[in-house]
């Protein structure tokens, strides 16, 4: 490479290439020219006035886990990580954001700018003939090249470096939707959109204190992966009106913040503090909303069961959880959505009440169908609450859901002893289901372990408590009908046959326990025996 000083503060360099230790290339630059601004070169700042590139590429590899790239990746040292406790998040912050606006030229001129990603035989190639930053604006074509298939997106924006304010648009050059790459080959999902735009505003440190604001908004999101659910998420319109304050030992986003999605929109207060103490706290609050807006914002195919449902009145949502996460227990949990007014005009494929009459079961192994049963006098192995041995009864109420006859479909405490044990194992260890979960889960919904699925969950088993849909002596009478106790074993009755020989109202309280004990693990039974 050649380099050539243009004047005191400008600087021009061919022929410039990086070859790392393994791997390919990782950067080629046929010619590169920067002038810094000499009045913050003299305060020790390096801000860009003007950049030119020419004919750059930056290659990106890994192949049979070596990398090109690993070795700029390397962590810091013990002493800096230990420093790095210490320091004030606001200044820190502060000089993040004047760090990052230096870096942006006021003028920028890009001619033939290619990026590629590979790993194994799998590449994804950008490529930017060019790209002019002048007066403040910029815009530019990005072809994308995966699998052989190119497509063209339309970037465009404003930088204005004074006021920190930075902003950008992306959307497809082709009236097609936009697929982010890389998703579908690594992780097996898709996330496109018709139009992307974010912006930050970063306002210098004040009182101790540096705010970050802007927006971003997505619109015609889709969202396709087997984990979120069954079927693709679509969103027309999702966006953000956010606002953090960074102080001294602590992030906030306040409560200004706005986050919205179709109808609904909700302004979270979250703050965390990497401590001592590391500490979380999240609250949401919302004043009464349309509940129609509710259910009406969720997307088309996302919640089957919900589809078609028509309701009156309003809800509020609240939701107060703080915690310092060196002590677990010291967890605050509390939330509700309340009504106002609330009433079901219409159940659409929510057929709820269907559990007051005998239905049709259907029971599932490992997501596959293995038998269906009635649920009621049809059925030899059916038998109601009263012809169940109450030993049975209070066992299982016990085990799984000591206040089932109380709460109505929740139970705050059981979800904030299952985050605290949670925290404790830094993995997820314990849930926090009810029987009405459960029998919900088992009675209306796919077995396809979701996202979308525990939210619908959650939402149904509110309107079966809360709109008194059914009895809980039903409920409870349902629940151990069909819950399963073993191989191809549903029902108390068939497990008291099946364990014991006998009817299930005639368990003894010893054989009560040992049923109970079976259900949260029904295919661990065997374990239960010696040889």
């Amino acid at each position: 490479s050649a380099i050539r000083f243009c004047g005191i503060a400008s600087v021009e360099a061919t022929g410039i290439t990086l070859l790392p230790p393994q791997g390919d290339t990782l950067l080629s630059i046929d010619t590169a020219y920067a002038s810094l601004a000499v009045s913050k070169l003299l305060l020790g700042r390096v801000a860009l006035v003007n950049v030119r590139l020419i004919r750059a590429s930056l290659l990106l590899q890994s192949r049979d886990s070596i990398t090109n790239y690993g070795f700029l990746l390397h962590r810091a040292s013990p002493i800096a990580d230990s420093a790095s406790r210490h320091t004030n998040l606001a200044t820190a912050a502060d000089r993040l954001v004047q760090f990052i606006f230096d870096k942006i030229p006021l003028r920028m001129s890009v001619r033939n700018l290619q990026v590629a990603g590979e790993s194994g035989n799998h590449r994804v190639l950008f490529r930017v003939k060019r790209l002019d930053l002048e007066d403040q604006f910029f815009r530019s074509q990005v072809e994308v090249t995966e699998s052989g298939r190119p497509v063209r997106w339309n970037l465009a924006g404003k930088v204005d470096k004074p006021r920190r304010v930075a902003e950008f648009r992306l959307w497809s050059a082709d009236s097609s939707t936009i697929l982010l790459p890389w998703l579908k080959f690594k992780w097996n999902a898709r996330i496109g959109f018709d139009t992307l735009a974010f912006s930050v505003a970063g306002q210098g440190e004040t009182n101790g204190i540096t705010s970050l604001g802007g927006f971003a908004s997505v619109s015609g999101l889709v969202i396709d992966h087997p984990m979120i659910a069954g079927v693709p998420v679509r969103f027309e319109k999702t966006g953000i009106k956010y606002l953090f304050h960074v102080g001294r030992n602590e992030i906030e986003m306040d409560s200004a913040t706005g986050i919205g999605f179709n109808r609904i929109e909700i302004h979270p207060y979250i703050r965390y503090s990497p401590g001592p103490p590391k500490t979380l706290t999240l609250r949401v609050h919302t004043p009464p909303f349309s509940a129609q807006d509710l259910f009406s914002s969720f997307p088309e195919g996302l919640f089957t069961n919900l589809d078609g449902l028509r309701v009156k009145g309003e809800l509020s949502w609240h939701l107060d959880f703080a915690v310092d996460l060196s002590r677990p227990d010291s967890l605050e949990f509390g939330t509700s959505l309340d009504r106002r007014q609330f009433g079901v005009l219409s159940y659409g494929n929510a057929d709820l009440t269907k559990i007051n009459e005998p239905f049709e079961y259907t029971a599932y192994d490992h997501g596959e169908p293995v038998r269906t049963f009635t649920v009621g006098p049809s059925h030899p192995g059916f038998r109601p609450l009263g012809k169940i041995s109450p030993y049975l009864q209070h066992a299982v109420l016990t085990s799984e859901d000591g206040a089932f006859f109380e709460h109505r479909g929740f139970l705050p405490d059981a979800f904030r002893e299952s985050i605290i044990e949670n925290i404790k194992q830094r993995r997820f260890a314990r849930g926090g289901s009810t029987i009405s979960m459960q029998l919900v889960k088992n009675v209306f919904l796919s077995r396809n372990k979701t996202v979308a699925r525990k939210m619908e969950e959650a939402l149904l088993v509110w309107l079966l408590e809360n709109q008194g849909l059914s009895t809980k002596e039903r409920m409870f009478e349902v629940y151990l009908n069909i819950i399963e106790w073993g191989p191809l074993v549903y029902g108390a009755e068939e497990a008291s046959r099946f364990y014991f020989n006998k009817d299930a109202s005639r368990l003894t309280l010893a054989e009560a326990i040992f049923l109970a004990s079976i259900i949260p693990r029904p295919k661990w039974f065997r374990y239960s025996f010696d040889e």
